[in-house]
């Protein structure tokens, strides 16, 4: 099965002490049926214009979606692999923020054609970096690296887009953001986020079977939260992902 893999991050810019880079994996033959299931889930949940974490604010249907989105995920056959980097523990990034990032990104790649095991397309979301070609480099790097593990060179193509143009790029940006801003919360117990996030929170977590959305899993090639580099691993624990279907959707006097 050959997968679309739409790529984002959260946390690069800014003070947050962390920062994300999610890729969500959808068979080429399921891109069709995935836009129209998400399209629906908009309309369902009274979303107007492009999906973004930073839009979650206020609203039900804005908890509610990041909800189903997860829950899609993990019903079907897309699948969703992060890196999560606390940037105090990894010394690249004091030297070289846009090499470090890449690097990082770059090793999520690689693991996560290794773990589907099939041909990639790559679709990044837009950035402005110093180096113009950073989208075509981590591809070439990380069909290296699979080739010294005597894998197939498995991604075909990675190419910058516009998130407007990809309900993908849009999804994968609400679960990167809420696996930062899930674990910035570890890492600040006291910051306090939007209402419409913090009640996603919760439920997601449920959802996954945990208590609270700052865990890294075990190797998993259906949902994976891996904690870098390997000083954060297990911290504050790894658990397996135990889905709970039977979640409630957030009810507006919740919010």
């Amino acid at each position: 099965m050959d997968y679309l893999v739409y790529g984002d991050e959260s946390g690069t810019t800014g003070s947050d002490r962390c920062y994300s880079i999610g890729l969500l994996c959808v068979p080429k033959s399921k891109v069709n049926e995935f836009n129209n299931y998400v399209l629906d889930l908009k309309k369902k949940r009274g979303i107007v214009g492009e999906l973004k974490w930073s839009k979650i604010k206020n609203s039900a249907g804005q908890a509610n979606i990041c909800v189903d989105l997860l829950s899609m995920v993990l019903r079907s056959s897309c699948c969703f692999h992060s890196i999560l980097v606390e940037k105090s523990i990894y010394n690249n990034w004091k030297v070289d923020r846009e090499k470090a990032f890449y690097q990082t990104y770059t090793y999520l790649l690689k693991n996560t054609a290794k773990q589907v095991n099939s041909k990639l397309i790559v679709l990044i979301d837009q950035k402005c970096d110093k180096y113009k070609k950073q989208d075509e480099v981590i591809g070439i790097v990380a069909n290296n690296m699979l080739a010294k593990l005597g894998s197939d060179r498995a991604i075909e193509e990675v190419t910058m887009n516009d998130s407007k143009e990809h309900l993908g790029l849009q999804v994968v940006d609400i679960l990167t953001g809420a696996v930062n801003s899930g674990y910035m919360k570890f890492l600040n117990p006291k910051l306090t986020l939007s209402v419409a996030k913090e009640a996603a929170f919760i439920k997601m977590a449920n959802m996954l079977g945990w208590d609270q959305l700052v865990y890294d899993t075990y190797p998993n090639k259906d949902f994976n939260i891996w904690h870098f580099p390997s000083e954060n691993r297990s911290r504050p624990a790894t658990k397996a992902i135990n889905p709970n279907f039977s979640i409630k959707a957030v009810e507006s006097s919740e919010i």
